[in-house]
């Protein structure tokens, strides 16, 4: 997504860190001779303040050999905001400032303050209307702070991400990408899903619903229910716009990322919306360099996303 700078790295390996609550994920992906691809892990705790984690992250670095390895670092959820904008008529090199113009109503700080990117959609499947594209934009301030804690952290950040990015990395080696797949994450504070086909980002939505919000119901059946009623309905929708915008056929899997938490909302998105739901793992897809728990799945999945960023199918048409 965002290129704060570049260097000259490792092109055989990259690695990933992601804030998740009081842990911070971290992982590293290479890619093997044969096609397939090793991933290490490790989840690091937050602490109180950003010195605590930089410095167990830093003492990561020469533990994964990560001393010459690329990394991508991922934004948390409050970090940035989506909009969804058409795409002005206008020549490619202008586009971003006629979008900034169209935005500056739209955030709570001054625009010439912020990062825009912009990432373009599929075509409508009506050819006549207008092309459509997300932009992400985020604080400058946000981009310096990344850049600092990575540096202090002596990781070799050369790319910032968004997680809906980093979903899609995974969801686009999934066998069920081939037809169309939704892919549902959820972080400590927010839930993250996705549609994906051929590799190509169609949907991203942002559920208010996290781990936490879900923690907190899961004592009460009635607002356990009530919570996942909410997240059926949102999945329902972008299902029905999926097909009704890009003339798909139906999505026939939703795929639960590792989750000790979720086998509840597996059954009962099953029972809501008469889907196939199941959950992943990560030796599903990757070669583990140690056994890992699903805990740790979880904590490092958005890790593990962005630093697939070289080995997914159209990334370019999807991140530029």
């Amino acid at each position: 997504m965002l290129r704060p700078f570049k260097r000259r790295l490792s092109k055989c390996a990259r690695a990933g860190i992601a804030l998740d609550g009081s842990h911070a994920g971290l992982a590293r992906v290479r890619r093997l001779d044969d096609g397939g691809l090793s991933v290490a892990v490790q989840v690091i705790e937050a602490g109180d303040d950003d010195q605590q984690w930089t410095d167990r992250a830093a003492s990561q670095v020469s533990q994964m050999n990560l001393e010459q390895t690329p990394v991508s670092a991922v934004l948390s959820a409050d970090a940035y905001q989506l909009q969804l904008v058409e795409i002005p008529n206008v020549p490619a090199d202008e586009q971003l400032a006629a979008v900034r113009w169209r935005i500056k109503d739209l955030i709570d700080y001054p625009v010439n303050e912020a990062v825009i990117e912009l990432f373009e959609m599929p075509p409508h499947a009506n050819p006549g209307n207008t092309p459509i594209a997300y932009a992400v934009v985020t604080r400058r301030t946000e981009v310096l702070q990344q850049i600092n804690l990575m540096k202090r952290a002596d990781l070799n950040m050369d790319v910032i991400d968004i997680p809906e990015l980093c979903i899609r990395n995974i969801a686009a080696l999934l066998p069920q990408d081939n037809d169309g797949v939704a892919f549902l994450h959820f972080t400590a504070d927010v839930g993250y899903l996705t549609i994906t086909r051929k590799g190509v980002l169609h949907i991203m939505r942002r559920l208010e619903t996290g781990r936490r919000t879900l923690a907190d119901a899961s004592g009460d059946e009635f607002a356990m229910q009530e919570r996942i009623a909410d997240i059926a309905l949102e999945i329902q929708r972008s299902l029905d716009y999926y097909e009704s915008h890009y003339d798909c056929r139906p999505i026939a899997d939703i795929v639960l990322a590792p989750g000790a938490d979720l086998q509840p909302i597996s059954k009962s998105l099953t029972e809501h919306l008469d889907l196939s739901v199941n959950q992943i793992a990560f030796d599903d897809l990757f070669q583990m360099e140690k056994d890992v728990s699903t805990e740790e799945q979880r904590s490092c999945l958005l890790a593990v996303g962005a630093a697939l960023r070289n080995d997914v199918p159209a990334l370019q048409a999807a991140s530029g």
